[in-house]
């Protein structure tokens, strides 16, 4: 992440130093082409009219423009208009014949070159125009048989033109105007004074493809060459990725090092635990009446072949139900006494013990209680409960004993 916000932050900076070139050596690049620019050109164009009142006609209309652009995006021209102006008898009004002349400044926008100044060079032909401006009309109204009316008035003009250049000197467009006259009236009788014309105009472009109106904004401003940021991105990423893996490497070791440290933490807080558990006294646990029962029903039942460690199967089924005591109590801790009578070696005997303890583990242990939770030792034939001069005393005297402590 570091590594490309720099990138960026170097970018951006030599972008900047770009851009920021001398505004007066760029206005002076744009004054120098204009020198070698044709900005005239001339335009006839002519249509039909209508005459917003209450009995109109449609009317032709006829005139030509004079024009200099002074950029591809704006300029300025003067216009004459003739239009015919017939009107029927309407509201008690005569019939009125009538023409005007009309002579207005106007100035023009090209709004092809302010919305899409970069575009293709096929649609920098076509161009999308719109004028205003003021001027003066001149009429002439002859009203039924004999009145007249002449004078002049101002007027207000707007207009859209779609222009496409056919060629390099020539240029053809639909002309859609708004003219209004600040009164249309004689002496006697009231007219309307907003006119409607639409025009087919050819335009003459002084000059062919030199003429401002045939370049495109985007060809008319001087371009500033962007240098070629690619070595130095490269080098830059270079530098960069060489830290960033310095970085990573660094990052890695001391990872290892907190991994190891975990694990020694691990290691002594286990050995800890460990030394706690062994070390704390254990607390003898009295089992309730259902649970003593369970534990003497598999013990009183514990038998073992003659002079070995293998349990009877016939033990199996009550040894069962003191393993599923054990699963269900977890936090109990076992332990398990071995015994014998006093027939044979001592130190035989004592090993005996020992194996038929282990020998009820392991099958409590494969029934599913916690070997962990599971002590078993031998005590050979030290403590005795009967005595050994009789054989029923012997019986008792070999056992297994189970004591419960709570953890």
């Amino acid at each position: 992440m570091k590594k490309s916000f720099l990138a960026l932050f170097m970018a951006m900076g030599l972008v900047a130093g770009v851009n920021a070139q001398d505004q007066a050596t760029e206005e002076a690049a744009v004054a120098n082409a204009s020198e070698s620019i044709n900005h005239w050109s001339i335009a006839v164009k002519g249509g039909i009219n209508y005459l917003r009142a209450a009995d109109q006609k449609v009317d032709f209309e006829i005139g030509g423009v004079i024009e200099r652009t002074f950029n591809p995006r704006w300029g300025m021209g003067i216009e004459y208009m003739y239009l015919n102006n017939d009107v029927d008898a309407f509201r008690g009004n005569p019939e009125m014949d009538g023409y005007n002349h009309d002579i207005d400044i106007f100035g023009s926008i090209n709004l092809s070159n302010i919305i899409a100044p970069y575009r293709s060079a096929g649609w920098q032909k076509l161009n999308w125009y719109v004028n205003g401006g003021l001027g003066t009309t001149i009429y002439g109204s002859k009203f039924g048989e004999g009145n007249k009316d002449t004078g002049c008035k101002m007027l207000f003009i707007g207009s859209s033109d779609l222009e496409y250049n056919v060629a390099k000197y020539i240029a053809i467009f639909l002309d859609a105007q708004y003219r209004m006259n600040t009164n249309n009236k004689s002496t006697q009788f009231t007219y309307g004074r907003s006119i409607f014309g639409a025009n087919l105009g050819l335009r003459i472009l002084f000059g062919g493809e030199s003429n401002i109106r045939n370049i495109a904004w985007a060809d008319y401003i001087p371009q500033q060459e962007v240098p070629d940021l690619t070595p130095l991105f490269e080098a830059q990423k270079k530098e960069l990725d060489e830290k960033a893996a310095a970085m990573q490497k660094e990052i890695d070791d001391q990872n290892n090092q907190i991994k190891n440290l975990e694990a020694k933490i691990k290691f002594t807080q286990d050995s800890l635990d460990r030394h706690i558990y062994q070390t704390k006294p254990k607390v003898a646990y009295t089992p309730t009446a259902e649970e003593a029962q369970i534990i003497k029903t598999a013990l009183s039942n514990l038998e073992f072949e003659s002079a070995k460690a293998t349990i009877k199967s016939t033990s199996f089924t009550y040894l069962d139900g003191l393993a599923e005591l054990l699963k269900k109590h977890p936090e109990w801790s076992v332990k398990l006494a071995g015994h014998t009578d006093n027939t044979g070696k001592a130190a035989k005997n004592l090993q005996l013990s020992k194996d038929r303890a282990n020998a009820v583990k392991n099958y409590l242990v494969s029934k599913g209680a916690d070997a962990a939770n599971i002590e078993a030792e031998g005590f050979g034939s030290s403590k005795p409960i009967a005595s050994n001069n009789t054989a029923a005393g012997k019986a008792k005297n070999r056992r297994v004993e189970v004591q419960l402590f709570s953890k």
